[in-house]
């Protein structure tokens, strides 16, 4: 198993639907997405070793206004440019 020292990991859940609200309650992980999946079947068809850095940018309530997406996407690329450096740093 790949992970970044430093770097907290979480279950992630990946599929073909939008999950936000009450929905959240009814998966078994601690992060949803939709591109994961596809991204790992790929790496597995030729063998290459994946690492996946998500950013949660939205919160257990539903969605209703474009902020309610946005209001955390600087707190989100501060997290991944960290998470960039820490691999970078452990890769060398």
């Amino acid at each position: 198993e790949l992970q970044i020292a430093g770097v907290e990991s979480a279950r992630l859940s990946t599929g073909a639907s939008i999950v936000s609200g009450d929905h959240y309650d009814t998966v078994d992980a601690e992060m949803v997405d939709m591109e994961s999946f596809a991204i790992l079947r790929a790496c597995m068809t030729f063998d290459v070793p994946m690492i996946g850095l998500r950013g949660i940018s939205d919160g257990a309530k539903e969605l209703k206004k474009l902020e309610d997406w946005t209001q955390y996407l600087h707190v989100v690329d501060e997290n991944l440019a960290t998470a960039v450096d820490l691999l970078e740093e452990q890769v060398a």
